[in-house]
């Protein structure tokens, strides 16, 4: 049910409008992704390329929401689910993709282990000569 709105908008134009209402509590499904979304409702006076639903800063930040301008895409995660959105549409469709805990050091932990392999550089003694060059010293 349409219920009162008290904000205004401000397009792209610099033009204020008002809403003629709020949708609040609707579920927004993409991609197998779902999330609970405010809606502000307008009139669209210009139809040539309207936008059919505006997703705004409340519903990108509870989802995660990371626009990223080098790649053209927006990114959103949910639990464990990743959902890549192309901002230009004719760029492809959305798809989706696990989310990467990027919290855990087990990336760092096997780096180290490549990196270092038989010989622990990071924990080797040195021994600097005379003319100021460094020897690693036998474990």
């Amino acid at each position: 049910m349409l219920q009162w709105s008290a904000i205004q908008l401000r397009m792209v134009d610099q033009q204020n409008i008002l809403p003629m209402g709020r949708l609040q509590g609707i579920m927004v499904a993409i991609e197998g992704v779902s999330a609970l979304a405010d809606f502000e409702v307008i009139e669209i006076v210009d139809d040539n390329n309207p936008y059919p639903v505006l997703l705004g800063i409340d519903w990108a930040n509870d989802m995660n929401g990371v626009i990223n301008l080098k790649k053209h895409k927006m990114i959103f995660e949910k639990k464990s689910l990743c959902v890549v959105v192309p901002l230009d549409p004719a760029e492809g469709s959305c798809y989706t993709e696990p989310v990467h805990d990027y919290d855990s050091d087990d990336d760092l932990d096997c780096i180290y282990k490549i990196t270092a392999q038989e010989q622990d550089w990071v924990n080797q003694q040195w021994m600097i000569d005379s003319h100021g060059s460094a020897k690693a010293l036998a474990p």
